[in-house]
């Protein structure tokens, strides 16, 4: 997207990402063109709020490479901007804060309101199906692989309990564990007339409620 003089020249260029990666144009060669112009002009880069510290690295990260020096700073806690040494601006925001922004401006506007609501919407949906690159805090972090092993420990112990009580019997079945669930199957009562799975199942909280209900338990 990009906002263009009377004369049909770019001043402002809007790049939209969700999670794809950058080209091997940004941000430098779209700088470079914005450098023509004689007045101010900007580089806006839009992108999840999952990835904007990552965006901001790697967007930083080209510019040196480019030899290209920048000022840095934060602009009301809504823009990461780095004025560049060739002189456009480069500035970074997210989805949420930028729609949160546009929402206050159009407050009296319903059409416009409903507008953005659906926007808000699409950007929910693109960041729940998209993959979210591990952090090197989140791959160090020791509290998500103990959560696990203490939530195995709560089934297991469950399934011992309800074996011992009678409630559950587990002949004929098995234990499970993939990509995306740790658990086992049992029968209900003594019989096989009734059969559940327990245990944890990675996926369900990533779900949508709509398409929980489409579930075949």
């Amino acid at each position: 997207m990009r906002g263009c003089d009377d004369d049909g020249k770019p001043h402002v260029l809007v790049e939209n990402k969700f999670w794809a990666g950058l080209t091997e144009n940004q941000p430098v060669s779209y700088l470079r063109k914005l450098a023509e112009r004689t007045q101010p002009t900007i580089l806006l880069v839009v992108g999840p709020e999952n990835r904007r510290e990552w965006l901001w690295r790697e967007l930083n990260q080209r510019l040196a490479d480019d030899k290209i020096s920048a000022t840095v700073a934060t602009v009301a806690g809504i823009f990461d901007v780095a004025t560049t040494s060739i002189g456009p601006i480069l500035a970074l925001t997210s989805w949420t804060k930028l729609l949160s922004s546009l929402e206050l401006e159009v407050a009296d506007d319903p059409s416009a309101r409903s507008d953005l609501l659906q926007l808000r919407a699409l950007c929910e949906a693109v960041d729940n199906e998209a993959f979210v690159p591990i952090s090197s805090e989140a791959a160090s972090d020791q509290r998500t692989p103990a959560l696990i092993l203490q939530l195995s420990s709560v089934w297991e112990s469950s399934v011992e309990l309800a074996v011992t009580e009678g409630v559950l019997n587990l002949k004929g079945t098995t234990r499970q564990a993939d990509a995306s669930r740790i658990g086992r199957y049992a029968y209900i009562g003594e019989g096989k007339h009734a059969g559940l799975w327990l245990g944890i199942h990675l996926w369900l909280p990533l779900i949508s409620r709509s398409a929980r209900t489409k579930i075949k338990w």
